[in-house]
């Protein structure tokens, strides 16, 4: 089942060919968790400090059904 998968900022480097308007749908498998699916998209975890699924804070290790919304976001500095 394919998740839909919005990325934020500096993240949307990591993937080519990336639509910051439309985002993305990714196929997984159900029992994914978020953790395998940055790693599926060649993010560093590192690079994800808030982790959303469906308008909640997750962590990585949440496990996926399919039909998710996701959204990715980096650090966000500034003074």
């Amino acid at each position: 089942m394919p998740v839909k998968v919005i990325l934020s900022s500096t993240l949307r480097r990591y993937v080519q060919d990336y639509d910051p308007t439309k985002g993305m749908e990714v196929p997984v498998p159900k029992g994914t968790s978020l953790g395998q699916l940055v790693k599926m998209l060649g993010i560093p975890e590192k690079e994800i400090k808030i982790a959303m699924v469906n308008g909640l804070k997750v962590s990585l290790d949440t496990e996926l059904e399919g039909e998710e919304r996701i959204g990715l976001f980096p650090a966000v500095g500034g003074g």
